[in-house]
């Protein structure tokens, strides 16, 4: 064999050798998980106010679009008020894991979602082929990711929505709000929703992220007509879980006097009440 032979024998070699490595690479996930053995999952998660399902999102009629026509005052208590519209409800939720049937737990790593009013598909990413029976999350952020300036791209979506700088607090040390709640409150008689009171809810990430959601167990008892998360090879699996800001702005005693907080300097009490109560707000939706 000559000596260019030899040469484009090795060349050849050379590129099969790097185009093996780079199919292999593409092949996983950052949770490590084959495509060959994997589905996908997505959390799809609807805004509501006590059992009221609102948002102007464009996937599907999960959500009735407020504006002309619909009002967009919803009673948070019962039908005897007070009223609430949303403005801006988003809060993170990171820290995601899913019960196996088999008695394991599967955490998804580096998922990191921003939950907005106008959006409720969130992917998160591939899983290996399996029954799942529960959800588990953290409203808020991980202590690394709680101090990293928005300049830096965490979010798992490539394009998030709000962006995370609507949460960052100011400063490395202080990092992001894990939950926010604008809107208005009408306390009129009549519920005409003149001259409503201002809500603004900022919950530090550091009082978020200390309450874990715990779904319950799926397929029994009284879950027991809810099916199981069933992930075969190249499936799309949803969790529909309900985001009732209802039934945690109802924890507080007065919304009229307990209207505002930024967890910080104004009204503590009130940001620690709604953090305490936030696994309240999640349930499944089917």
């Amino acid at each position: 064999m000559n000596k260019q032979s030899i040469i484009a024998l090795s060349a050849i070699a050379l590129l099969f050798a790097v185009a093996t490595l780079f199919t292999s690479s593409c092949k996983k996930t950052h949770n490590g998980t084959s495509s060959a053995d994997s589905g996908i999952i997505y959390f799809h998660l609807h805004t509501q106010i006590d059992d009221t399902t609102i948002g102007g999102n464009t996937d599907a009629s999960d959500s009735n679009e407020t504006g002309p026509g619909a009002s967009p005052w919803y009673y948070i208590y019962d039908t005897h008020g007070p009223l609430i519209q949303l403005r801006v409800p988003q809060f993170f939720v990171s820290n995601i894991m899913l019960n196996n049937a088999n008695g394991t737990m599967l955490t998804l790593n580096n998922v990191v979602l921003l939950k907005g009013l106008d959006s409720e598909d969130y992917y998160c990413c591939k899983v290996p082929v399996g029954t799942y029976t529960s959800a588990m999350f953290t409203v808020g952020l991980s202590s690394a990711d709680n101090a990293l300036a928005p300049t830096t791209q965490f979010v798992n979506d490539s394009v998030p929505y709000p962006f995370e700088s609507g949460m960052w607090m100011g400063s490395t040390s202080m990092g992001y709000y894990g939950m926010i709640i604008k809107g208005l409150l009408d306390t009129t008689s009549g519920h005409t929703g003149n001259n409503p009171v201002t809500l603004n809810y900022q919950i530090p990430n550091s009082l978020t992220s200390a309450n874990q959601v715990m779904l319950p167990t799926r397929g029994t008892g009284a879950y027991s007509s809810y099916p199981l998360y069933i992930v075969t090879k190249g499936s799309t699996v949803y969790v529909h879980i309900l985001c009732d800001y209802g039934k945690l702005l109802s924890n507080l005693s007065n919304m009229t006097t307990e209207n505002a907080t930024d967890g910080m300097t104004l009204n503590v009490a009130v940001a620690d009440t709604l953090a305490s109560h936030i696994p309240d707000m999640f349930r499944y939706e089917q």
